[in-house]
């Protein structure tokens, strides 16, 4: 049973070519971007859903000034707006967090993920391949940039017994995935109950147009993942929550922090 869930912008990527949040359209616009983590509470504790943005945005951003020829969408995160500081808002520390799901794996989901000793920590069994341990290099992107060296020591060494792979499941009571792809090999779809509504969160869907237009995203390893995930929410979700619009901060009030 999920007892209270929560949203917090973790982090901001600026503007984005139109192009990368809807596949082969909008090439003359520019779209606006959040990071988010959500936190349930839950029977079996906290559950946190990505840990938010690294500290040293450094090689992210000066690879996102090359691509896009511009500094429009470069990341930033406040200090209000790093993880352990919003949980010290809500009378929590880092040790209180049991569980952390992380969908996809990326340095924007996991650049604080060191500072959770005690939380047992799930991945996709099939992201954890080809975006994880896989040994062949990312063709599209230096893995020191989404995989930042101190989270691989991290992961490797310290967190290492508390990984869980997990895929198509109830990983925690009240809280399922599905794997998705779309966005990347580790994508999942986030669902749970919560006041009667089954609420789905996703990175399918960068904007809530995505899913209501039934358009994939840009930046979309596989197109029709993102259509057949469109799909699988129309039937199971009642509330879906994209990963990085927003609008979600005035959508989703009730759930804001």
């Amino acid at each position: 049973m999920i007892k209270a869930f929560k949203m917090f912008k973790v982090g901001d990527h600026g503007e984005v070519p139109g192009a990368e949040v809807y596949w082969m359209r909008d090439f003359d616009k520019w779209y606006r971007l959040y990071f988010y983590s959500f936190l349930l509470e839950s029977d079996d504790g906290y559950v946190l859903i990505n840990t938010g943005l690294p500290d040293d945005l450094s090689l992210r951003n000066e690879f996102l000034r090359n691509w896009a020829k511009s500094d429009r969408c470069k990341f930033t995160v406040r200090e209000e707006e790093k993880i352990e500081n919003i949980l010290r808002r809500l009378n929590l520390n880092t040790d209180d967090i049991s569980h952390i799901i992380i969908t996809p794996f990326q340095d924007y989901t996991i650049g604080r993920l060191h500072l959770f000793k005690r939380a047992l920590i799930y991945f996709s069994k099939i992201g954890w391949y080809h975006d994880v341990v896989n040994p062949s290099p990312s063709p599209f992107l230096n893995r020191d940039i989404y995989f930042p060296k101190h989270i691989r020591n991290y992961i490797f060494e310290e967190a290492w017994n508390r990984i869980r792979l997990v895929e198509d499941e109830e990983v925690i009571k009240g809280v399922e995935v599905k794997w998705s792809g779309c966005h990347h090999r580790s994508s999942m779809v986030v669902k749970f109950f919560y006041n009667g509504k089954r609420v789905c969160i996703s990175d399918s869907a960068f904007l809530m147009g995505n899913f209501e237009q039934n358009i994939p995203i840009g930046i979309a390893e596989d197109i029709y993942e993102c259509l057949r995930t469109y799909d699988y929410m129309r039937r199971e979700c009642n509330v879906v929550i994209p990963a990085y619009d927003p609008e979600n901060l005035n959508r989703f009030k009730e759930f804001t922090v």
